[in-house]
């Protein structure tokens, strides 16, 4: 049921607390974090909540771009709307842009991000979307994105990013969201896509054991679900993006590869 007007004035007063017993997942959108953090809270028996953003979207709630703009807070967002952000394991494609943020207002709350290779996840973006990776011939399949999450992705706004076309814009984001994970004030707890892949149920038990959780349950027949579309990601980088394409992206993205692993 939806908070009355009221409620939502009362909560936008009434403090958030500290954040401990929570954890923040943060990374790109088709980096894993929907499966890392659905099974995380599985595994420590726990409640989580997936895209907040998406969520306050749907509600029709105006936030965006006073929120990208510093005009306030994420915490007066988030006790504003606590019920959207309510569970142990809260994340969303966002949270990047508000590592330190969270560090203010939710102090004991433990980080995770995620990163995946940025060649694999804006491939596996455009594969999600049926995007070309060609943006010369993609152009006339961006009117269906007119709203929501994928509008804010693919036009670069609210986060505004550089860029002059989307698939400048998602490697911008890319970078960008390295950036953040890299300068943020307080260690985070980071998880490559790649690792996870490799051993999803070991993977899963040590996040959990290292964010001061006890994994009780049993997820290994969970551990295949897919919780998005799978996409196509075989054959080369440079078939799929074209030369051009390809060396675009590597210039925006190369200074971050080095400290994740994804440098030659």
């Amino acid at each position: 049921m939806a908070v009355s007007k009221v409620k939502r004035a009362f909560h936008t007063l009434y403090p958030l607390g500290t954040g401990r017993g929570k954890v923040i997942v943060a990374g790109m959108p088709k980096s894993g974090t929907t499966a890392i953090a659905s099974l995380l809270a599985k595994a420590i028996d726990e409640n989580v909540c997936s895209d907040p953003f998406h969520r306050l979207d749907e509600l029709e709630v105006k936030y965006r771009e006073h929120l990208f703009a510093g005009d306030f807070p994420l915490s007066r967002l988030w006790r504003a709307h606590r019920d959207v952000f309510s569970g142990t394991v809260v994340k969303d494609p966002n949270f990047p842009f508000f590592l330190d943020d969270f560090e203010s207002f939710l102090p004991e709350a433990k980080r995770v991000f995620i990163v995946r290779n940025p060649f694999d996840n804006i491939r596996s973006i455009l594969n999600r979307l049926e995007l070309p990776a060609d943006p010369l011939h993609g152009e006339h399949k961006l009117p269906r994105f007119a709203r929501g999450g994928w509008f804010h992705v693919l036009n670069g706004v609210s986060p505004d990013l550089p860029g002059n076309n989307y698939l400048e814009k998602m490697a911008w984001r890319w970078r960008i969201s390295a950036e953040h994970y890299l300068k943020a004030r307080h260690p985070l707890r980071l998880i490559r896509y790649e690792d996870f892949r490799s051993d999803k149920v070991a993977q899963v038990r040590q996040l959990a054991a290292d964010l001061g959780f006890k994994a009780t349950k049993d997820i290994s027949g969970l551990v295949d679900i897919q919780y998005q579309p799978r996409g196509d990601n075989s054959g080369s980088y440079e078939a799929f993006f074209g030369e051009e394409n390809l060396s675009m992206i590597e210039q925006i993205v190369g200074p971050q590869l080095e400290p994740f692993g994804y440098g030659e």
